[in-house]
C-alpha cells in the first residue's frame, strides 16, 4: 500500500528532491578541494596547487556532464554549482593578493576589483529580491567571459610561475581581466536595474 502511494507520488512529481546525487557529491568534492589548493598557493608549491586546480576543473565539466546525462539536476546543485566556482575563484584570488617573502602575488587592486564586483553583485541581487521578490537571476554572457578569464588567470598565474617561463605576460593578463571584471559588473547593474523598473510596484513610483 505505501508502495502505491509512493509510486503514485513520483508520477505525479511530488517526490522529494534528491540530494546524495553523484553530481551533488563532485560539486562537494570541489569545493573540500579548494583548502589544499590555497594552502599549496599560499606556502609557494605553484605546481601543485595548479594540479588540485586541474582535478576542480575536472570535477566542474563531471558534475555537469552527470547531471545531464543522468538527469541529476536538483535545486541543491544548481546552488552549489556556481558556489564552489566563485568560491574557488575569489579564495584564489584572495590568497594570491597575499605578499609572502620570496613568493611572487597578483596586484592587491586586482583581487580587490574580483572581490569588490562580487559583493557588489551579491549585494545588489539581494536589493532588487527585496524591493521586487524577483529571484530568477541568471549569469550574463560579460559574466560568463569573466568567470572564464578570472580561471584561465589563475592558471596562467601558476603555471607560468611553476614552469619559470612567460612571467612578463602576466601584467597583461591582469588589464584584461580588469576590464571584465568592469564590463561585466557594469552589465550586471543594468540588468538589475531594469528587473527593478519593470516591476509593477516600482513603475508606480
Amino acid at each position: 500500500m505505501n508502495t502505491n502511494k509512493s509510486s503514485k507520488a513520483d508520477a505525479q512529481g511530488h517526490a522529494p528532491a534528491r540530494v546524495w546525487t553523484v553530481a551533488n557529491i563532485l560539486t562537494l568534492f570541489r569545493i573540500a578541494l579548494i583548502f589544499p589548493f590555497l594552502l599549496k598557493i599560499k606556502g609557494g608549491s605553484f605546481g601543485q596547487a595548479l594540479f588540485i586546480f586541474f582535478i576542480a576543473s575536472v570535477t566542474d565539466f563531471a558534475d555537469g556532464y552527470v547531471a545531464r546525462k543522468y538527469a541529476q539536476h536538483t535545486p541543491l546543485g544548481r546552488f552549489l554549482d556556481p558556489l564552489a566556482d566563485k568560491l574557488l575563484t575569489t579564495a584564489g584570488f584572495v590568497v594570491m593578493a597575499i605578499p609572502h617573502p620570496g613568493f611572487p602575488s597578483i596586484p592587491l587592486w586586482l583581487a580587490v576589483a574580483v572581490v569588490g564586483r562580487d559583493l557588489l553583485i551579491l549585494s545588489g541581487s539581494l536589493v532588487v529580491y527585496a524591493l521586487t521578490g524577483f529571484k530568477d537571476f541568471k549569469p550574463t554572457l560579460l559574466g560568463k567571459i569573466n568567470t572564464f578569464l578570472e580561471l584561465g588567470l589563475i592558471v596562467v598565474f601558476l603555471g607560468f610561475h611553476s614552469a619559470g617561463i612567460l612571467i612578463f605576460l602576466l601584467p597583461l593578463c591582469y588589464a584584461i581581466v580588469l576590464v571584465s571584471v568592469v564590463a561585466s559588473g557594469g552589465q550586471y547593474i543594468i540588468e538589475g536595474v531594469r528587473i527593478a523598473r519593470s516591476h509593477p510596484r516600482l513603475r508606480r513610483l
